[in-house]
């Protein structure tokens, strides 16, 4: 099989790239965690991430991670248009002036970092099976 070229072949032609699209990340992330009987839900209301973990702890480390991956795979392969993906707007509307937020560790992306400040609230049993049925 010969694989040299044709004297009438064509080049390829190669399309420009597009130019980078400018990414800033959000000054905080805010995470909404929801403790229930037998799970944790934990919520990154500004990328509209989930995990699910047995404790809180679990759940926002899981959640952390996710984020972490998220944004630095984002802005890898240049997919920072969809980066910021906000949560349903009842998620948000959850959130009062009377929500207390909790400072956690940021969150090290790159050469930056994201603080998180998370609202845990506790769901009692038998809310959690109204809403599941």
């Amino acid at each position: 099989m010969n694989l040299a070229p044709t004297k009438n072949a064509t080049p390829t032609m190669m399309v420009p790239s597009a130019p980078p699209v400018p990414f800033t990340l959000p000054m905080m992330a805010v995470f909404s965690v929801t403790n229930h009987p037998d799970r944790t839900i934990a919520h990154a209301l500004d990328f509209d991430l989930v995990a699910v973990g047995r404790n809180e702890d679990e759940a926002i480390r899981k959640l952390r991670a996710s984020v972490k991956c998220h944004v630095e795979f984002g802005i890898r392969y240049n997919y920072v248009c969809d980066i910021l993906s906000s949560a349903p707007a009842e998620a948000w509307d959850a959130l009062t002036t009377d929500t207390t937020l909790k400072i956690g560790d940021p969150i090290q992306i790159r050469n930056g970092h994201l603080l998180t400040a998370t609202r845990t609230i506790q769901d009692d049993e038998t809310e959690f099976s109204s809403r599941a049925a």
